[in-house]
């Protein structure tokens, strides 16, 4: 017996075993699948089938092209997909308003491996692209970038971001170019980063001004790399506004002047935003900070620690 489809809907909505459904986007709904489990009476994926749940499409980039821009198209990535991109032009994230799900939970979560070059990267042309429940995995030495976004609100949620071995890498998760205010509303919410590896840097790379810059709730465990920051490394005359760095627990176990989440290569008083409720584990006791002092961004119970087998304190201290 073969599922049923309706691909123009119902237009008074319906109810199935008395269970009302609602379609609450606009756009179509695209099915991405490289395993062999199927759908019953389902295909192996192909490029060459509709995208439905039934005969999905292989790849995510042959997903993305047929979107339509701003439609509110989805793209559903089923457990246990896997696809390996080998250079900065095998996904392309190019069509503005599309959201790509990953189903499945743990390792089942949909998994995207890079590898061959350390220019091999994802890059994000079109806005208002979300990226949910996905794993992201280095398989070659010191990988640039996972991410070149190159335009606004680009979300990435619950997403981990891993290795395939030791001594296989991102640098940093995502770059910026050098024009101001060109990726606006980048987010990370609820993503995990834990990369031992010395080479690595921050989770971002801002070489740009960022307004509304939203980084919540993840977890980020770095290897020590000299006194750089967790999330973010802010280049010389850049600005971060309207910041929120909120709920993230980070560890890296600097011993020396150390900045904790966002490092500023020089202050100014144009940041604005705020940075609350974050937790950071280090091994500097005499001049750690959470971020440049004099940036302007308010910070309101965060917490630090340079001593193991303590609970940490309030950083910076709390105003009388």
């Amino acid at each position: 017996m073969t599922i049923s489809n309706f691909p123009n809907g119902f237009l008074n909505g319906v109810t199935i075993r008395n269970a009302p459904i609602q379609q609450s986007h606009p756009g179509q709904v695209y099915w991405v699948n490289s395993t062999s489990v199927l759908a019953p009476g389902g295909k192996g994926g192909a490029d060459s089938g509709s995208g439905t749940y039934n005969q999905p499409f292989a790849t995510l980039d042959y997903a993305v092209g047929r979107c339509q821009p701003s439609a509110g198209d989805i793209i559903m990535l089923m457990p246990g997909h896997s696809e390996t991109l080998s250079s900065a032009t095998a996904l392309a994230l190019d069509v503005a308003g599309i959201a790509i799900v990953g189903l499945g939970s743990g390792t089942l979560r949909p998994k995207f491996i890079l590898d061959t070059a350390t220019t091999t990267t994802i890059s994000v042309s079109a806005a208002n692209i979300s990226v949910k429940n996905c794993i992201f995995s280095a398989n070659f030495a010191d990988i640039a970038e996972l991410f070149t976004p190159t335009a606004v609100e680009f979300h990435c949620e619950d997403c981990k971001f891993t290795q395939e071995a030791v001594n296989m890498n991102f640098v940093e998760i995502a770059d910026s170019s050098t024009t101001d205010n060109e990726i606006d509303g980048l987010s990370f919410l609820r993503c995990e980063w834990i990369e031992p590896d010395t080479a690595t840097t921050s989770l971002i790379n801002v070489d740009a001004d960022i307004d509304r810059l939203r980084v919540v709730d993840c977890v980020i465990n770095l290897g020590i790399n000299g006194v750089l920051a967790c999330i973010a490394e802010v280049a010389a005359g850049k600005d971060l506004t309207n910041v929120y760095i909120h709920g993230n627990n980070c560890i890296r176990l600097v011993t020396a002047s150390a900045v904790g989440l966002i490092t500023f290569a020089d202050t100014t008083t144009t940041n604005t935003g705020i940075m609350s409720n974050n937790t950071w584990t280090h091994r500097d006791i005499l001049g750690e900070l959470l971020l440049t002092a004099g940036t302007l961004i308010h910070t309101f119970d965060n917490k630090a620690s340079g001593v193991i087998n303590t609970s940490g304190y309030l950083l910076p201290a709390a105003d009388s």
